[in-house]
Order: structure tokens, then C-alpha cells, then sequence
């Protein structure tokens, strides 16, 4: 499965409710279903954002068909040079229902996440520490022992 790469800035130049709505802009177009459900989770995908999970491990989305897709955010600093690399996706992989989305997580704050999300089946929250794998039939990072580079990818 191929995977595309996203960097959004966020605070100082964003606050985290703002950074929350880039990612949305990212990932589904206006007026499309899956952005209403996206704009549902914004207090909670702040939260994510304000405690920088979001930083150490990516939002991970998997599309019914297409490449999945992982957004990082970026903080302090670095968000400065951040937000003028920041590069549009050719496709709105949220622009549907028919997919899912992994949030990373501090495991004291997971079950109280967790909770808060339990009405919206399609966002999973994951221990910051497991890695970026969001399908459990995958190694994680910490087992996979190996590294894929994208090529096509960081030429863009």
C-alpha cells in the first residue's frame, strides 16, 4: 500500500483548533460528507494537537481505495518554515464515509480519548508509543524492523 506524507503547522502559527481545521481542508473538500465528520471531533482532535501527540506520532487516514495517508504536525519553530511547505493533496481521501482514521494518544489520556470518540466508529486512538501503524494485521514500526523510504514522495 502506497502512502502519502503531509507536514501542517501548527502553534505558534496556528492554534490547535485552526491546525485541526487545516488538516480537515487537507483531507475533504467542502460540502462533502466526510469533512461534517471530521468538524465533529474538533474539540477532541485539538486536544491531540495542544498536547503535541500529533508531532511525535502522524494522524493516520486509510481511504477506501488509494494511498493512505499520514499528517504530522509541526510546533514551536519549525511551524514557521512549516507552513510554507505545506503541499495540497490531489485527492480528498475523507471526501466519502468509506473510511478510517487513527489519532495517536499519551496512554494517560487514551481511555478519557477514547471515550470521548466512542460515537464516531470510524476514529480509532492509539498509543503515541505503538508506532504509526493504524491496521493491526500490520508489524508495527517497533517489529517491522525495516525501513520504506517513499522516493516518489520526498521528491515532491
Amino acid at each position: 500500500m502506497s502512502v502519502m506524507v503531509r507536514s501542517i503547522a501548527s502553534v505558534p502559527v496556528r492554534t490547535s483548533t485552526e491546525t485541526w481545521r487545516a488538516i480537515v481542508d487537507l483531507l475533504a473538500r467542502a460540502a462533502s460528507p466526510g469533512r461534517d465528520r471530521l468538524l465533529a471531533v474538533t474539540n477532541v482532535a485539538a486536544i491531540l494537537i495542544a498536547e503535541e501527540y500529533t508531532q511525535q506520532a502522524p494522524i493516520v487516514v486509510t481511504p477506501a481505495a488509494g494511498a493512505r495517508v499520514r499528517v504530522r504536525t509541526v510546533h514551536g519553530t519549525d511551524a514557521v518554515d512549516a507552513q510554507t511547505d505545506e503541499i495540497p493533496l490531489a485527492v480528498s481521501p475523507c471526501a466519502g464515509t468509506a473510511w478510517t482514521m487513527s489519532l495517536p494518544c499519551g496512554i494517560d489520556d487514551i481511555e478519557e480519548i477514547r471515550a470521548s470518540l466512542s460515537t464516531h466508529s470510524w476514529i480509532t486512538v492509539r498509543d503515541v508509543t505503538d508506532g504509526i501503524t493504524a491496521d493491526p494485521s500490520e508489524p508495527s514500526t517497533k517489529s517491522a524492523g525495516s525501513l520504506v523510504i517513499n522516493y516518489e514522495e520526498m521528491g515532491r
